[in-house]
């Protein structure tokens, strides 16, 4: 056999092995291919941009939380954060905080970086613990803290919240206002015993007569071992007693000609001046026999 067929047959034998190979390879890049689909430069980075960052490695945590991996009351599914488009219009600010609608809960007064206030927002039933000088809710900065009261600056001025029985001790020693006409409006001195009562002022003051009694301190005044009138004492100037000439040391006796001699008929001859257009009242001043007349109008 000639030599060189030898080298020929191992030439070809390479050849067809190169070209197997080639074909091998191809067939194999078709398949990965079609596993792994290419996917457009333009969609990947609209992808990218609709996704927040972080948000692809957070997603992979979704399962501990579908599966209650840290217990029943953590499960539920992993919600993404909507994250506000660049360019976007910024968050409205929140609206300042009303200092009525706080509540003091709490304080503890130390140095400055150490006294703190516990406010309460009733609107939101949120509360939270501010240090001298932080905002309260937005509506202020925290300027005063003591014991049952603390103070916020708003617009300039010094503003206080006080805790809830704080609040109630300062409306119960606030005075009680009276009713409406006492005190300027509800009589007129026209001289010599002689008044003139606005009708609707009496009867608003008569619609609260438990208030109207408490105007003056009426206690019995005796003669001859009976009850002949009560003695006027600690007459409240702009209270209905006042304000119809009554002074302290003054005797009820009679009011229309009725006598008032007892509390019952003291309470049922006030009741009974509604509708009245004209009253008499008698009474004893500085020991001296006094008559009052009042023409109601």
């Amino acid at each position: 056999m000639p030599r060189w067929i030898l080298p020929l047959n191992l030439t070809l034998g390479l050849a067809i092995t190169a070209v197997a190979a080639l074909i091998a390879a191809d067939l194999l890049s078709v398949k990965i291919a079609a596993l792994y689909p290419r996917t457009a430069p333009k969609q990947v980075a609209t992808q990218a941009a609709a996704t927040p960052a972080g948000s692809q490695d957070l997603s992979g945590f979704a399962p501990i939380l579908e599966r209650g991996l840290f217990g029943k009351a953590t499960q539920g599914r992993l919600t993404p954060l909507q994250q506000q488009a660049a360019g976007g219009p910024a968050a409205a600010a929140p609206p300042p905080a009303a200092v009525g609608d706080l509540v003091l809960l709490g304080t503890a007064v130390g140095s400055f970086r150490e006294t703190f206030a516990l406010v309460l927002k009733n609107s939101s039933h949120e509360e939270r613990v501010f240090r001298l000088g932080d905002t309260v809710f937005s509506a202020g900065p925290l300027v005063s803290v003591k014991k049952d009261v603390a103070e916020i600056l708003v617009g300039g001025k010094r503003v206080k919240i006080l805790t809830p029985m704080a609040a109630a001790a300062e409306a119960a020693a606030a005075p009680v206002a009276a009713p409406a006409g006492v005190g300027g409006g509800l009589a007129t001195a026209g001289g010599g015993g002689n008044y003139v009562i606005d009708q609707r002022a009496l009867n608003s003051a008569l619609d609260n007569i438990g208030q109207a009694m408490t105007d003056a301190r009426l206690l019995p005044s005796m003669k001859d071992g009976k009850v002949e009138g009560f003695r006027a004492s600690e007459v409240k100037p702009q209270g209905i007693f006042g304000t119809v000439g009554i002074k302290n040391g003054d005797v009820l006796l009679r009011m229309n000609d009725f006598p008032i001699d007892s509390p019952e008929k003291a309470i049922q001859s006030f009741a009974s001046l509604k509708g009245q257009s004209r009253i008499k009242l008698d009474l004893i001043r500085d020991g001296q026999p006094t008559t009052f007349t009042y023409d109601i109008r």
